[in-house]
Order: C-alpha cells, then structure tokens, then sequence
C-alpha cells in the first residue's frame, strides 16, 4: 500500500522502502499500512481517508516536518479546488481528536509555525522491514541507538547524554511496571486464595473432648461455687444448718475437709499469685457477708476493709477486688482501700468476673424470682453498663460466666425451662479465618452443667453435674406413713386436687403442664413449648387450674385452664405480668403478685375478678408474692421479697401482721380450717415443715426430714396439704457431682 501511495496521491515521497506488510506502533495505536486501519489497544478506532492520508505522512517522515505543501499535494491533487486552510484544520483536528492529542500540548502532532508539522511520539515497527534509508524514521525496541539519533535530529538542543539518560529512564520505567504488575497478580492470587480459604474453612466450633468426674456427694452446695488453685479443687458441702469446706485433687479422689477459719466459710478465689484466699463469713446464704484476705499457707484471716457483700473477683494484676453488695457492684484496693461503687443494676447482681486484660468485668443480673437472668458486661470503671447477649439469644437465662486461661473464649452457665447446659462465645477475631462469634452450646444434656471455672492454663474447665430425679410423696403426719405417688420420672413440681385424686405437675425439660390420677394413669398433656407452666393451683372444685404461664422474651402472664384442657385464658389486664396467684374460697376472684413495668414497676399484691377484670391492690404489699388465700376467705398469706418473713393479710382489718421468719421459707399453704398456715425453711437443718397457729401465732415444727437428707435425697420441697390433713411432699434423689471437662477450643 506505501508504495502506491506516490501514484495515488500524486506526490513525492520520502526515499524509504517499506515492506507492503508493515505495522508501526505508538504510544497505544498500532497503524496497519497494509490494511489502511488504525486501533487503539487492539480496538479499531474511526478514521477518514484525509486524516489517514496526513498520519502517513507523518509516519514515513516520523522526527521531520512535514510541510503544508506536501500536505496540500498528497490531500488535494493539482486542478482540485478547495479552501486548503480550513480543509486542514478540520482533517488536524479530526485526527487529532482521533489520538486524543492536543494541540497546545503535543503528544503526537507538533505544529512548527509557517513550516509545517512533526510526529513527536517514538514509533516502532512491529513486523515487516525498513530500508537503511528509513532507519532514521523508524525504530525498534531493541534500535535504541537509531532511536537516539531520531531524537537529536528531533531536538538538537539536547546532548547524546541525555538522550541516553532519557532512554535508559524509559527502559527502567518499563520494568518497573513490569514488575509492579507481575506483583499485583501474585498479590491478587494470594487474597483470593485467602479469602477462599477463609470462607470455606471458618474456624471450628469449640467442643468438650473428654468429661472426668472428680468429686460426687449429696451434699455438695452448688451455690458455694468451685476454686482451684491449680493442684487442689475447693467447694462447699451442706451439713444440716452449717457447711464444710472441702477439697480435693484436681485429678479426682476423696474429699477431705479443709480446716476454716470460721464455722462458716465460703472460699471465692485465690489470688494471682497465690498468696491469699479471698473468703466470706456467713450465717444463711443471702447474707451479706463481711469479706476477708487468708494466707494460703495458714494463718489468721485479715479483713478486707469495710467491704461486706458477695462473690467477690481479684482483678487480673492481683490489686483490686470486685463484689457486690445488693443491686451495686463496688471495687475496693487489695490493702482494704479505694472503695467505690462501680454501677447499679436493676436487679440482683452476681458472679463477677474480671476480663483478662483487666478492662472490663462481666456479671449476672437476675430480674428476680419470676424474671429472667442476664449476663452484662461494664468497663473497669463502672461506665458502659449493657448486656453482653441482644434479646431473643438462646439461651434465655445465662449466668455464672468466666474467660478461659488464653482469654479466646467466655464460657457460662445457659438455662432454656429446666434444662441447663455450658455455653462459650468466641471473644478473640482470628483474620486469618473466618469466625463465628456464638453463642456455642458445649453440652446437651442428659445432667444438667453449669458454674465454669478454668484453670489458670490449659483448656480444662470444672462445673458442677446434677441429674434431677423427683419423687411425689404422701405422708400422715400423725403416723409417718409414707406413699409414694406415681409421677413421671422428669416432674418438677406438683399441685394436688383438694379431694387427692388427681394431681397437675410441671414436666422437665420444657415446662409443660401435665394431669393425671395419682396413681399415674389418665395422663394429659395441659401446655405445649414454647408455653411453660408454673406454681399450679387447682380451683375450690377441682374444674380449673390456675397457673403462670411463661414464654422466652415475654412478660409471665396468669392462666386459666380446663382441668379437662382446651383453650387458655389469660386475666391479667393488659400491660401487666404476673408471678404468682391462687384461689379465693368461692372461686370467682384470685390474689395475684402483679406489676405494670410502666406504671407498677414493682410487684405487689392485687385481688382480681377475672371474668370482670376489675381488681384492686391490697395495701403495703410491696414486693410481696406467694399470695395463698384461707379457706374462710379472711386472709390471705404471702412471702416478703426476701423469703424470711411469712405475713398475714387481715382481708376484714385491712392489716398486714407478721406471723413467722426463718432463713428462707416457701410454699405456704392454708389447713382445711384456716386455723393455720404450713411453710416451710429450705435453710432449716431439716428442711422442716412448719405450722403456724395463727390465733396464737405459735409456730412449730411438723416434719423435718434429717433422715431423709442423709440417706437418700438430696432436698424435700413441701408441695402442699390434702383436706384430710396429710402432707404432700417432693423428694429429690438426684446426685451433685463435680467434673472436670477438657475443651478443644480452637
């Protein structure tokens, strides 16, 4: 095609012989003369035949001026008329627009005043050959010496050397990119190959590899909690109205009482460098017990301060101590020091724990005995209060928590009804895998595990076992003849009818309420999950049951129900929610422990018509619940917040009179004759039922069950009184023991 340009333009051209196939390349274009066509990084870009034409030229005399005669000939033959100047202006523009060139800052087309033009850019040949006489006009990447001469024909203001200089620059840039790109590829190829690797392969959920039971005893007291100072386990066993501390290996073996410095002690951590014991004196175990510095090696105990409260925690550097005191966490100085009050929650705070960093600490709020228990995490400076789990995360109760010796993991205590397992949540981000943060059950049953403390290294943690297994037991008080009723083997508590022939009990692990004969046949379910049942009450006449109903998340509410079963009616008035109720004598009203969170923020004690929904609070009743009404309808009985104090209601007088304390009394139920109320003190030596006269407001012991207690079950809970006068009584033979599990936590 070079070659007939001459003929078909009608002008001279430069003495340069080019292969017919030759392609030169600049900048980004390649130009194919063999062809006609310019592309633009192998895209075909639009061009004239007179733009073309002037790229040509350009092309064959590349580093010479082109002049605007020539430009004239190869555009616009002899004889042909045309505005010349404006003609080529707009072809310039047009083929400069094509290069995305600029005329006031050439990168290709330089224009040389009253002269002509000049293609600046360095061409090179991409196939095909040039003469000896176009060496001058066009190079190669390995021409570099050609291309040097180009340049000072081009720029004779510049010397060889810098030419030079400017070449090896260019050279130096091209493997830089060279190498810039090959690294960005390995650098994508790496990032994708991680990211693979990172959302297939997410970190393993942690798991228990092996449980071994180290201790086991009836009496063992999960309430005095598990310290361990690496070689020794300590905890707490029930004996009667006192404890014993005891310890044993942590590899298991007999347990032997560890002389205390107090009748009563309970043992809540060793220090960091296990120099001292941190314990507690105390009488009953809602107290707020003074707090105390052992040695471990023996000695007399030092007192910490004023401090006085529960469950205290060292910090992770040995120099300070949390514990709580009521709904307030404090932090005191090891010397007994610095005390000050941390925060304040909205319910009964415990088991503080410090993170291993130091920077914060982690605690359980109960809402109470009908609410719900939470885990909630502070900074060291008591600033930042919020629950550690949103609303609706299973588990629903969780409690008793504590970080794993790495600090990777928190590990607690979750309860869905009556059915408790161990929980751990991630607390370390690995970035090299994907990680879920959970929670993450550990366990599933068949015993219940909670109550975790890790060792100081390793992976081995120590919780407390405990299958339930509850008896329903019939016994005349007057000959301590004793027959058990059949019950399913899982009930958890149980309501007897008035005339003893049929009894509605709560069924683990989900809560569900149950009727059947005594004697075990006609069994119905009542409830289905998700709706739990508690402290049932059959109606005067044995046709309805009367019950709290619970669900996950939701506020309790107060059921009626068909003792036959069917549909379900709620009688609380909306917005409130209910902890406990029972019948009045003729059946048409109840005495319910109600509150409103908006307008009642505290339980209190109400008489409700439920078919009218009109009620009415009984007054000064603040906090109390358990509300059991007499037989002759003139009082009604409850417990106060604290569970020591049993009161007595005068419906006639409107008086609230105390009738007896203890350490911590439940189930008060009415005799036939309302002459008396029975209850009993779960903190009694014996578990004893008592009987107070309420005339005389004598109280004396009825039952205890020492015997009991010491051969076969592990707690008696007073169930309720029959109209002939015997009691109902559940036993508890399940077994308390202690394991250690071995975790794979990855």
């Amino acid at each position: 095609m070079i070659e007939s340009l001459s003929k078909l333009w009608g002008i001279p051209l430069p003495e340069t012989r080019i292969h017919p196939n030759v392609t030169v390349r600049f900048g980004l274009f390649e130009v194919d003369f063999t062809t006609g066509t310019v592309t633009r990084q192998g895209v075909r870009v639009k061009l004239q035949e007179q733009p073309f034409r002037i790229l040509s030229l350009l092309l064959l005399q590349y580093g010479e001026i082109v002049s605007r005669e020539q430009l004239r000939q190869a555009l616009w033959p002899h004889g042909t008329h045309v505005n010349f100047e404006g003609s080529l202006s707009a072809a310039l523009k047009k083929l400069r627009a094509a290069l995305h060139d600029d005329a006031e800052n050439p990168r290709f087309i330089e224009t040389v005043p009253r002269q002509g033009y000049r293609f600046l850019a360095p061409v090179h040949v991409i196939n095909g050959s040039i003469t000896p006489s176009a060496a001058g006009s066009f190079t190669t990447p390995a021409n570099s010496e050609k291309s040097i001469e180009v340049r000072l024909r081009m720029h004779p203001e510049f010397s060889p050397e810098l030419i030079s200089e400017s070449e090896w620059d260019r050279q130096r840039a091209e493997r830089t990119q060279q190498w810039f790109d090959t690294m960005l590829l390995a650098v994508a190829i790496l990032f994708g190959s991680w990211f693979l690797f990172f959302i297939v392969y997410p970190v393993p959920r942690p798991s228990v590899q092996r449980m071994t039971r180290i201790a086991n005893a009836g009496r063992i007291d999960e309430w005095g909690g598990i310290v361990s100072d690496g070689t020794r386990i300590f905890f707490l066993e029930r004996d009667g109205g006192r404890w014993k501390l005891m310890q044993t290996s942590v590899e298991g073996g007999n347990a032997e009482v560890m002389p205390a410095p107090f009748e009563n002690t309970r043992l809540f951590g060793i220090s960091p460098d296990h120099s001292e014991f941190l314990i507690g004196q105390f009488t009953r175990r809602d107290d707020e017990m003074p707090l105390w510095l052992w040695p471990v090696q023996g000695g007399e105990p030092r007192r910490l301060g004023q401090a006085a409260g529960h469950d205290p925690a060292w910090s992770p550097d040995g120099t300070q101590i949390v514990f709580v005191r009521g709904q307030d966490l404090y932090s005191i100085h090891r010397d007994g020091t610095q005390i000050r009050k941390l925060v304040h929650v909205d319910g009964n705070a415990f088991a503080p724990a410090w993170s291993p960093d130091g920077g914060s600490i982690r605690f359980t709020v109960d809402q109470g005995e009908y609410g719900t228990q939470t885990i909630w995490e502070v900074t060291a400076d008591g600033t930042g209060a919020h629950p550690l789990l949103p609303n609706g995360t299973q588990p629903s109760d969780q409690s008793a928590g504590n970080w794993t010796a790495d600090g990777k993991y928190f590990l607690f205590s979750g309860c869905e009804q009556y059915e408790c397992n161990l929980w751990a949540m991630r607390d370390a981000w690995s970035w090299f895998r994907r990680s879920h943060h959970g929670p993450f059950s550990l366990t599933s049953g068949p015993d219940d595990l909670h109550v975790t403390i890790p060792t100081q290294t390793g992976s081995r943690i120590f919780a407390f076992s405990f299958r339930s297994r509850r008896e329903l037991e019939k016994i005349d008080p007057r000959t301590m003849h004793a027959s058990m009723l059949s019950l399913d083997t899982l009930a958890q508590e149980a309501s007897v009818s008035l005339d003893g022939q049929r009894v509605v009990y709560t069924n683990r692990p989900d809560g569900s309420l149950w009727r059947s004969n005594t004697d075990g046949s006609q069994r119905l379910r009542l409830t289905s999950s998700p709706l739990g049942g508690l402290s049932p009450r059959w109606s005067p006449k044995g046709e309805q049951i009367l019950f709290t109903g619970i669900r996950n998340d939701q506020p309790r509410q107060i059921y009626l129900l068909s003792s036959d079963g069917g549909a379900m009616r709620p009688v609380l008035p909306k917005g409130w929610e209910g902890a406990s109720a029972d019948w009045s004598p003729d059946g048409y009203r109840i005495a319910v422990a109600m509150r409103n969170l908006k307008t009642h923020p505290h339980y209190a004690l109400f008489t409700l018509e439920p078919t009218t929904a009109a009620w009415k609070e009984l007054p000064d009743s603040k906090d109390f619940n358990e509300p059991r009404w007499s037989p002759d309808g003139r009082y009604i009985a409850a417990l106060d917040n604290s569970n020591h104090d049993l009161m007595l209601f005068d419906v006639q007088k409107g008086k609230w009179t105390l009738i007896a304390s203890g350490g911590f009394l439940e189930a008060p139920n009415w005799s036939a004759n309302s002459s008396a109320i029975y209850f009993q003190d779960q903190l009694d030596d014996q578990e004893s039922i008592f009987r107070a006269d309420v005339d005389t407001q004598q109280v004396r012991m009825v039952l205890g069950f020492g015997e009991a207690l010491r051969v076969s079950a592990s707690h008696c809970f007073f169930s309720g009184l029959g109209s002939d006068g015997s009691i109902y009584v559940m036993l508890e033979r399940g077994l308390t023991d202690i394991y250690a599990l071995d975790l794979d936590l990855p």
